[in-house]
């Protein structure tokens, strides 16, 4: 029994990543196999925020995703593609693979924030 072909990502050297196609998508009469994401910009952050955020009730933090925010981000992000011909495919691995990517910068961002202690002042 052969199985079907599923998207995938590659990691690109410049922080994006590259999502590949199951099946070439049309865009405008051309084939493409794949789209990039771009990872955000520190100022797109301060005007879109993170559509990762937490519910906090009775000490207990739950993850919560922004979809609207989110779809901001995944139509922003794409460099090389529509976002809304993407859209339109009728593949649910695509659409969750895609949003995987959105959240794994936001996500690769805040592990990277260590807190670490403010040096003490040192004596005059």
């Amino acid at each position: 029994m052969q199985q079907n072909p599923v998207p995938r990502r590659e990691a690109q050297p410049d922080g994006s990543v590259r999502v590949l196609f199951s099946a070439p998508i049309l865009e405008h009469g051309e084939p493409k196999g794949f789209v990039t994401m771009r990872p955000p910009r520190a100022g797109e952050i301060w005007d879109f925020g993170d559509p990762l955020e937490f519910v906090v009730q009775d000490g207990a933090s739950t993850p919560y995703v922004d979809r609207k925010t989110l779809r901001r981000w995944i139509t922003l992000l794409m460099v090389d593609h529509d976002a809304e011909v993407i859209a339109r495919e009728n593949s649910t691995a695509l659409g969750l693979l895609i949003e995987d990517v959105v959240l794994g910068f936001f996500l690769t961002a805040r592990i990277s924030l260590t807190a670490t202690p403010a040096p003490l002042p040192t004596a005059a």
